[in-house]
């Protein structure tokens, strides 16, 4: 993964072993996830390399 400030969906869930429809689910899910929105739709995010360092595996159990 290059060294890039912002990742896509993809990057992120590769990086955690989930699919990206997770790490969607993850960014509706926790305002506090650093995230942009892109697009005029703002379907399309990009995330922070910051929240590499988190452990949402155990939040998103958290919130069930």
């Amino acid at each position: 993964m290059p060294n890039q400030e912002w990742l896509t969906a993809r990057e992120v869930a590769e990086h955690f072993q989930v699919s990206p429809s997770t790490v969607y689910r993850w960014a509706a899910a926790n305002p506090d996830m650093r995230v942009k929105r892109l697009g005029p739709s703002g379907r399309t995010v990009r995330i922070h390399r910051s929240e590499l360092e988190r452990d949402h595996t155990t939040e998103a159990a958290a919130a069930v």
